[in-house]
């Protein structure tokens, strides 16, 4: 049993990874235009933990063997686990459920990025130069400033649109890639899956703990279907 949930794991951990890369590498046309934070928030909402975090190590390791090492790669280590960590925090720890809080969180941490990248730059490039460390900044941030406005646009669009139908889905998949029986052990599945039945659950359900009744129409067969199959 546990080799295999290992097995899914890992076949999991290594198609998240994959995706990651692929839609990077789709957009990369598009500066500043990417879906990567959409998906590490998907991860680290519907996913494990560490799968979500072991698909963010693997994506930035692919990223520098594509484009070789440099300033950036100290920022993607900052950035994208921090995405994952502050969204694992909304949505299994705090539970957040508001699409809007979502929207708001993207917005934020993607304009925080530019900052995030600039300062590192800034830093290397004054104590390499010399030269005044706020000018650099300055000069560096504004000078990428339109970018930034399209990545964080970008996101907004993505975040709005996408995250919340995904996450339902991505939910609903897990269900069925782990089991009902393995989902319902980790305590996010058991929420979900109960949310889910609840809406479908008959209103005129008693909650006695004897055998509940339902009261039929009159022009209604005893042998109609349930409502929830």
């Amino acid at each position: 049993m546990k080799k295999s949930l290992w097995t899914k794991d890992i076949v999991l951990t290594a198609l998240a990874a994959a995706l990651l890369s692929a839609g990077k590498q789709a957009l990369a046309s598009i500066p500043n235009v990417e879906v990567v934070t959409l998906l590490i928030m998907l991860y680290a909402a519907c996913f494990k933990p560490q799968i979500a975090f072991i698909a963010t190590a693997v994506f930035i390791v692919i990223e520098c063997f594509i484009w070789g090492i440099h300033t950036w790669v100290l920022a993607y280590i900052i950035h994208w686990n921090f995405v994952a960590f502050a969204t694992f925090l909304l949505s299994r720890v705090f539970k957040v459920k508001n699409r809007f809080i979502y929207l708001a969180f993207t917005i934020l941490v993607t304009a925080s990025f530019g900052v995030l990248t600039t300062l590192i730059d800034a830093i290397i490039g004054a104590g390499r130069t010399g030269r005044s460390f706020s000018l650099i900044f300055t000069v560096t941030y504004m000078r990428g400033i339109y970018f930034y406005i399209v990545h964080v646009v970008g996101n907004a669009a993505f975040n709005i649109t996408l995250f919340a139908p995904m996450r339902d889905l991505l939910d609903k998949l897990m269900i069925k890639y782990y089991g009902r029986d393995v989902f319902l052990r980790e305590g996010d599945g058991a929420a979900v899956l109960k949310q889910k039945e609840n809406v479908n659950e008959p209103a005129s359900l008693t909650d006695a703990g004897s055998r509940d009744t339902i009261e039929t129409d009159a022009g209604r067969s005893d042998d109609s279907d349930d409502p929830r199959e």
